[in-house]
């Protein structure tokens, strides 16, 4: 039952940012859409930020899932692309929040969740110090996140060719050649 609450709490935000900026979304605000008390939303978030962060982290771990169902990078791209799309509006009222700093970190660890346990499962050969895999994580994440949220939004992008350009700096096609 815990969760199911925190679920419709997260969702009914999630909603809210549809039609307003984040900055505009109060406790008040929220408890009224979602019709629990005040009681019962300090019960589960500490506050709205508590809110997104957790939305973020659950809709990282539903993006992994249908990632690793993917035949290969392409369609996982595929995927994170399709997330940004699909949310496009939400991720631009919260690029214009006076709180944008702290989203942008928590989009950009949620960025590099996905891609570590994107790395994790299918590449799990893989052998980097914890240190060398941190900043290459915080790397791609800054960079798949700026370059979607850049792209999504212009007209007569060739989304299918920016996700094939992204798969190729990801695996190092793009640079292709002898490794000092």
């Amino acid at each position: 039952m815990r969760e199911d609450m925190k679920a419709v709490i997260a969702d009914t935000f999630t909603e809210m940012l549809d039609k307003e900026d984040i900055d505009k979304i109060t406790v008040t605000k929220l408890i009224g859409e979602c019709h629990i008390s005040r009681q019962t939303f300090y019960y589960h978030f500490k506050d709205i930020m508590d809110v997104l962060d957790w939305a973020f982290r659950r809709a990282t771990e539903e993006l992994v899932k249908r990632s690793l169902e993917a035949e290969d990078n392409i369609v996982a791209l595929k995927e994170f692309a399709s997330f940004i799309r699909q949310n496009r509006t939400k991720l631009e009222r919260l690029l214009y929040s006076r709180r944008w700093v702290e989203i942008e970190n928590m989009l950009t660890e949620s960025a590099a969740a996905y891609l570590a346990e994107i790395a994790r499962n299918k590449a799990p050969d893989i052998s980097l110090t914890y240190d060398d895999m941190e900043i290459m994580l915080k790397f791609y994440a800054c960079g798949m996140v700026g370059v979607l949220m850049h792209y999504m939004g212009k007209p007569h992008l060739d989304e299918e060719k920016l996700i094939i350009q992204m798969e190729k700096i990801i695996t190092g096609k793009m640079f292709p050649g002898k490794n000092n």
